[in-house]
């Protein structure tokens, strides 16, 4: 107020001084100019006057506007969200558990203004976590920690990591992972429900790797960052609320619920085996590839998947498991619903190739990706894909990934886990013919889409190729190679991000 007050005296001062106008008048004497009189006018300056008023009035506002900016400010900073409830329930027919009995598990936090939230996972014990900033603890009517029971989850506590941020952190029994994250404006239509924002979180146990996966993914891109609301119909889901502790359902489920400290237990964990699946490629009425002598691939593939699975069962630590089990025609994306369905921490596709050249030859190892390494790679990506056409189109399913960003970054840290399950495999079988000629290549392989399973795709030579044909008919040939990737599949077990 000070500065401002002498701002605005030396301006006054300014316009508003005594102006004096010494005027001279000239009279002829001679040759020579004399002053006859000189007067001393003492004016304030008119025009002063008028400048004066908008001045003032632009300085004052701009004043006032500086000190609305310093009171807003400090309170912008200091304005608090507050998680006010939250609620459990079951939802079905969502894209990403297919392949699953189960449903998945609903999370819905209400919080009092739109969060900027973000989602990790913990291990021992396993947990879900989301982080509010400027958040506090505002549900009345519930502690801040407790021992609830339902679907994965068996109790929350609250807490403040930072100054300026709530943590809201869900207990699990087991690896459930989120496979779906949103949030949602109040919900304006039903009076009944909590009206606050709300971060809606579905989780689903997919298997440890499915849960590492996850992990590392929400580790490296924060997701539900941004307070961007979705305006998306809501499932139909039965809902159990903890924001009031005497709410009840219609049906018993299991409920326990206190305002107890919980004290955290690691969940008992079973005896750590992998599970692989294995996918003999093509079969039925979709032969594969065609060899010199009129090898089927079909068959080449379901005779290495079954000797590739006995090794990897004899190690002890791994259960190997595969999609078809006979001469049966299954769709690509059938393939990887089984797989999700084994709870699978790898997928390997057995196949064997063909090429217009016959003097191709060697063993390629396939991930997938959007772009493909090369031309051939591409090439053998879409016959490969074109299989599904033998079973007609399938018009009800949707990409999952087209529609869910969180299992698209899922797919992304899938994909970086591939390419050295791929290194492994061909550091194994380099000694074979062409092992070392092709290398790790990719495509956008439809088998391989599985979005928390690592995936790679074998392909164990060229059918068109009378050598490699030769010797993919070869039972002890194919025992060996066999043996080779089952040591490669354990060597990156056993070194994975788990």
């Amino acid at each position: 107020m000070k500065l401002f007050a002498s701002l605005m005296q030396q301006f006054k001062d300014m316009l508003c001084c005594d102006i004096c106008i010494k005027v001279r008048t000239k009279t002829e004497v001679g040759s020579s100019l004399t002053p006859l009189n000189t007067y001393m006018i003492n004016v304030q300056s008119y025009s002063g006057r008028i400048l004066l008023i908008p001045c003032c009035v632009l300085l004052l506002t701009a004043f006032c506007l500086c000190l609305l900016l310093f009171a807003i400010s400090p309170a912008k900073a200091d304005v608090q969200n507050s998680y006010i409830g939250f609620r459990f329930g079951e939802t079905a027919n969502n894209s990403a558990t297919d392949g699953f009995a189960s449903n998945a598990t609903r999370i819905v936090v209400e919080t009092s203004n739109a969060p900027e939230s973000r989602l990790f996972l913990l291990e021992n014990p396993y947990r879900l976590v989301i982080d509010t900033a400027h958040t506090n603890w505002d549900a009345s009517s519930l502690p801040k920690s407790g021992r609830v029971s339902y679907g994965s989850i068996t109790s929350y506590r609250y807490g403040n990591p930072e100054k300026d941020t709530g943590r809201l952190v869900f207990e699990l029994s087991e690896p459930a992972a989120p496979i779906a994250a949103f949030l949602l404006p109040p919900n304006e239509t039903d009076s009944s429900k909590v009206s606050g924002y709300r971060i809606v979180v579905d989780i689903l146990n997919r298997g440890e790797t499915a849960f590492a996966l996850a992990r590392a993914a929400l580790i490296k891109t924060p997701y539900l960052a941004t307070n961007q609301l979705d305006e998306i119909d809501n499932e139909d889901i039965q809902e159990e609320n903890y924001s009031q502790s005497s709410n009840q359902l219609g049906q018993p489920q299991n409920k326990r619920f206190s305002g107890n400290v919980v004290k955290l237990l690691s969940p008992e964990k079973r005896p750590r085996r992998w599970i692989v699946t294995i996918d003999a490629g093509h079969g039925g009425k979709d032969p594969g590839a065609i060899g010199v002598t009129g090898t089927k691939e079909k068959d080449i593939t379901y005779n290495a998947s079954k000797r590739l699975a006995h090794h990897l069962n004899n190690t002890g630590q791994v259960i190997a498991r595969l999609t078809r089990e006979d001469d049966s025609f299954i769709k690509l994306r059938d393939r990887i619903a089984i797989a999700r369905q084994h709870q699978a921490d790898l997928f390997v596709s057995i196949h064997a190739d063909a090429a217009p050249n016959a003097k191709a030859y060697g063993i390629s190892v396939f991930s997938l990706s959007d772009i493909a390494s090369d031309k051939e790679a591409a090439l053998i990506a879409k016959r490969e894909n074109k299989a599904d056409l033998l079973g007609g189109p399938d018009l009800a399913v949707e990409d999952p990934l087209a529609a869910n960003a969180l299992l698209g970054m899922y797919q992304r840290e899938s994909m970086n886990e591939s390419t050295y399950v791929a290194k492994s495999i061909l550091e194994q079988v380099s000694s074979f013919p062409g092992g070392d000629k092709r290398g790790h290549r990719f495509a956008g392989f439809a088998v391989l889409k599985s979005p928390d399973i690592p995936s790679v795709l074998v392909e164990m030579g060229f059918l068109t190729n009378k050598q490699d044909e030769a010797n993919l008919k070869k039972n002890a040939y194919i025992d060996a190679l066999t043996e080779k990737i089952s040591d490669a599949i354990l060597a990156y077990l056993n070194s994975s991000l788990r």
